[in-house]
């Protein structure tokens, strides 16, 4: 199992699959043509073959959901390189037990609810730890690089470097202002595209309860962002009144 485990984690940071095993990858590529021609999708084809087994199928899973993956983690514990431990350790799990997948809820969901578990599970280590260090007068040291807060992900370009230091940090900034809640139900619906009763799923919450909680969470940060507005514009006004003295 822990030799499965180190194979799963070596996978996460995985780069295409090469033809070196021509004939098993013409036996995939037949599978996969049959379950296409059958009007399932290929993304419904690979979630099936990982089920059976198929190592191909996996690593193909790992390629299309580990960057939202690693972006749904980062969004609970404002570390990009927690956040990436913490997702290869749901993939290991995957990998290891594939069986417990019983297609009852989409994949993607499956994954974030095991994402979801694995980060909270994380905070109230963390949690403990600052009081363990708090009764014994140690210096709590947390994990990670230090204000990784601030510290853009790993990004392609200057466009999306500019996008994610200027846009992207406003918007989390009004988020952290929010219940934790209503952080996740905008991350979910309006970051990552799930639909609502996905994302109720991933959260634990009712159908019904969780679109409450998603109107709430657009209204309040809609409050916020025009707040905001407001003050700009006042210190905008300020600065043009200053420059007429």
């Amino acid at each position: 199992m822990d030799t499965k485990r180190a194979a799963a984690g070596s996978l996460f940071f995985y780069s295409p699959v090469t033809n070196s095993d021509g004939g098993a990858n013409k036996r995939g590529q037949g599978r996969r043509e049959r379950g296409r021609s059958s009007g399932m999708s290929r993304e419904e084809e690979e979630i099936r073959q990982f089920v059976q087994g198929s190592r191909a199928a996996f690593e193909a899973l790992v390629l299309r959901y580990r960057q939202p993956a690693v972006g749904f983690a980062r969004h609970y514990v404002r570390d990009y390189h927690i956040a990436e431990d913490l997702v290869q350790d749901c993939f290991a799990y995957l990998y290891v037990y594939p069986d417990k997948y019983n297609f009852r809820s989409s994949f993607k969901t499956y994954l974030y609810t095991l994402i979801r578990h694995k980060c909270v599970d994380y905070l109230r280590k963390r949690e403990r730890r600052k009081e363990y260090a708090s009764v014994t007068g140690e210096a709590f040291q947390p994990e990670g690089r230090p204000n990784s807060r601030e510290i853009s992900d790993p990004l392609p370009g200057p466009e999306e470097q500019v996008l994610a230091l200027e846009s992207w940090t406003a918007w989390e900034n009004r988020l952290d202002q929010l219940r934790e809640e209503y952080r996740s139900a905008l991350y979910l619906v309006d970051v990552d595209g799930l639909s609502p009763q996905e994302a109720a799923a991933v959260l634990g919450k009712s159908s019904a309860g969780f679109r409450v909680t998603l109107h709430r969470a657009r209204k309040r940060l809609r409050e916020l962002t025009e707040k905001e507005g407001e003050h700009e514009q006042r210190e905008w006004e300020e600065r043009i009144r200053e420059q007429r003295v």
